[in-house]
């Protein structure tokens, strides 16, 4: 081991750094197994000496990294190559709860065949760590994404090395293993520490959220005002498990061992054994997973009478982080913890060059004359300029890899880390006073709690004052990666992104659409909507526009009718003014300009209320861009459409936007032909199956020289529009794509 240690100090410096880049620039050429591989050696050869046994260890490594990436990409593969879904039996152990989807378990499936397969078991909430069950269930794989910047469960699960999905039918408990008594324990712990940091909150919504989500990681929904407070100030490391919380944890474990009689290295530890159980009480997410093996690899240095080496940990956890699980090197928490770590080893020393004037002392001055206040006030100045040298470094380390992944830069982090990790530490110390305390003595332990809550609302409202400091953040405009996209909800529905002034929708899909699918796109593609646009009352259209009012950058909403059945469309017109939307009932003929030369044409207006079905009442619209024109249908009906066409309405179009559904909608061959259109874009649900487009509609279109983008093929469609020419491709089905000139 003392060799090891001591060669050590030759290993691979920059390994995590510059592996993970050649991973991200190579791993489109190569398999991930041939760039570790190669990565690895490479580094290896350049910075190892000249000696025969460095050189077998660092072979040894990289041949283990390598045959074990390769191992689970090509059982990934296998697994999730299988289409549909597969009825199993066999033997289910269940591991930990799921660290983002609370709801689900990891889980290990011998099935009766003999096959071993590591799987997500869906529902599982009620089970319990190390529970074997008999079970009976539906073993699948998760949908591909059917729209750009869309959350992707499938490749969520591969880098967490997950081989299926599990939907329990029958399950008949068998028991416990016992080797899952620390993981038992420490769930258990985690209900109790729920309830001791909570007590006496219940009227203190702010400060039990902030206490919940520092101490135990439970945060509140990512468009919450607290939680966009904590990442507009940059502050989501605070605000959320992560390595920061496990150091503090391990900080103030030190604090008391201070005051009592404890050797060094039994000291040591102990923290150590802090840190290990508060990584296991708050669900070993990986962040803490990753910090508290950072710890040990750093702190075990003391217990064996070593130097310790902030690289050489680095190093070491590194490599034994990758032979455990290869694929976690594409986990973002990944790349920013080893990233901001190697920054602030590298970095500190010369910003504290800066910051450490802060607390500079003349050097002919004996410090034995300060007087005890004088020292303390030293003392504060020295942890303040190196933490504000540390936050410097550690911003500039997240810096690429927050502006590449979440489009966000925000340098008063800065500044709000000063104020915010102090305060962290006390909201952690007295969560766990609190907890303690109230096992004795529950009336002292609320009382700690409300002092808690109070500090925790200073936190709060700390972030809050930070993240509206003007140009202590801004969001980098990713875009949508194309003029105009329909995106596919998949359920019927409609939504349309135009990537136009201040952003554009044209419906919004459902409420669920919205809240488990769009909302996060546009947060990916750092997109505002500034104008919406509404068809029709009905609810799989306009579900999701109070939530997306609700956001705050809606100023104007062109819209059908005023009165209508659906509840959300009666929140949304409700709720406008006392979100600043402006309200406009579309009328036939009006014309509203959307931005540049784009504008939004009503063709007919939305009809009254009394038609009943809200299809019925679709505002037929139309928009131009660049002297192309898009006709959008809505779910208008056979009836409706035949009126156009008796009526005096210019339908001309270059594209058809359009949504089937059951109550007869066609476009027949006439309405085609006087629309002009060369291209017809047309929703599917999966379900019910009469509202996916009939094949002898399809070839009808076909024949006629009309190309049909059928989104349960195509998902989501891309539209640019050029003076000459009009794209649009397909998002599922790259070959699939269309070219229109004049």
């Amino acid at each position: 081991m003392s060799w090891l240690l001591k060669k050590w100090q030759n290993f691979i410096v920059l390994a995590p750094l510059a592996s993970l880049a050649f991973a991200s620039l190579s791993g489109v050429l190569f398999s991930e197994s041939v760039v570790w591989a190669l990565g690895l050696l490479g580094l290896a050869l350049l910075l190892s000496r000249p000696d025969w046994k460095w050189r077998m260890l660092v072979v040894c490594l990289v041949v283990c990294v390598a045959w074990r990436t390769e191992v689970i990409e090509s059982r990934l593969a296998e697994s999730h190559g299988q289409s549909g879904s597969e009825f199993v039996e066999g033997t289910l152990t269940l591991g930990r709860v799921d660290a983002v989807f609370e709801s689900q378990r990891s889980g290990r499936l011998e099935m009766n065949s003999g096959e071993v397969r590591k799987v997500m078991v869906m529902r599982a909430s009620e089970y319990r760590a190390g529970e074997i069950l008999e079970v009976r269930g539906k073993m699948f794989s998760p949908g591909t994404p059917r729209n750009p910047g869309e959350f992707s469960m499938l490749d969520y699960w591969k880098n967490r090395s997950i081989e299926r999905g599990l939907s329990i039918v029958v399950a008949e408990s068998r028991g416990l293993r016992w080797q899952s008594a620390p993981v038992q324990w420490a769930e258990r712990l985690k209900l109790r520490l729920q309830e001791g940091v909570s007590a006496g909150l219940e009227n203190d919504l702010v400060g039990q959220s902030v206490i919940q989500a520092m101490v135990l990681g439970e945060k509140p929904p990512a468009d919450s005002e607290i939680s966009v407070a904590f990442r507009e100030s940059g502050a989501m490391h605070v605000f959320a498990v992560s390595g920061l919380h496990v150091t503090l944890v391990g900080a103030i474990a030190w604090m008391v061992l201070m005051n009592l009689p404890v050797p060094r290295r039994v000291g040591v530890v102990v923290v150590l054994l802090a840190m290990v159980s508060y990584a296991m009480v708050t669900g070993a997410r990986p962040p803490a997973v990753r910090a508290t093996l950072m710890a040990i690899c750093f702190l075990g240095a003391f217990v064996l009478r070593r130097r310790p080496s902030l690289f050489n940990a680095l190093a070491l956890s590194f490599v034994l982080a990758v032979i455990w699980d290869p694929t976690q090197v594409k986990q973002i928490g990944f790349q920013l913890s080893y990233g901001v770590l190697m920054a602030i080893g590298a970095g500190v020393g010369v910003a504290y060059r800066f910051t450490g004037k802060f607390a500079e002392v003349d050097s002919f001055f004996p410090l034995r004359l300060l007087d005890v206040w004088q020292r303390r006030w030293l003392a504060v100045r020295r942890y303040f300029a190196a933490l504000g040298a540390t936050s410097i470094v550690a911003w500039l380390g997240s810096f690429p890899f927050m502006l590449w992944h979440f489009g966000i830069v925000t340098p008063v982090s800065v500044l709000a880390s000063l104020a915010l990790i102090p305060l962290t530490t006390v909201i952690l110390g007295l969560a766990f006073t609190g907890s303690f305390l109230g096992v004795f003595w529950p009336e002292l332990g609320m009382l700690s709690n409300r002092l808690n809550g109070a500090i925790a609302r200073t936190a709060y409202y700390t972030a809050d004052g930070f993240a509206s400091v003007p140009m202590g953040h801004w969001k980098a405009r990713r875009g949508s990666g194309a003029d105009w996209v329909v995106l596919d909800p998949a359920d019927g529905g409609a939504a349309s992104y135009l990537d136009v002034g201040g952003g554009v929708m044209i419906d919004v899909g459902s409420e669920k659409f919205y809240r488990h699918t769009l909302r996060s796109i546009l947060r990916k593609w750092g997109a505002e909507v500034e104008v919406l646009a509404l068809s029709h009352p009905d609810g799989n259209h306009v579900g999701g526009a109070h939530l997306l009012m609700q956001q705050g950058d809606l100023r104007n909403a062109i819209i059908p009718t005023m009165k209508a059945q659906s509840p959300s469309y009666r929140d949304f017109t409700s709720g406008a003014e006392d979100h600043g939307c402006e309200i406009l009932v579309g009328t036939r003929g009006e014309r509203y300009q959307l931005g540049g030369d784009v504008w939004l044409e009503v063709i007919r207006e939305g009809l009254s209320q009394d038609r009943g079905i809200a299809d019925n009442r679709t505002m037929v619209m139309r928009v131009h861009w660049k002297g192309w024109r898009v006709l959008l249908l809505g779910d208008l009906g056979l009836e409706d459409e035949l009126a156009l066409l008796e009526g005096e309405y210019d339908l001309a179009a270059d594209v058809i936007l359009l949504g089937r559904h059951h109550h007869g909608n066609s476009i027949n061959m006439p309405f085609l032909k006087a629309t002009g259109a060369k291209a017809v874009i047309t929703s599917a649900a999966n379900y019910p199956p009469f509202e996916k487009p009939p094949q002898n509609w399809i070839q009808t279109m076909e024949r006629n020289g009309i190309e049909i983008f059928n989104q349960a093929e195509t998902g989501a469609v891309l539209m640019d529009f050029g003076e000459n020419d009009l794209e649009l491709r397909a998002f599922l089905e790259e070959e699939k794509k269309l070219i229109l000139e004049r």
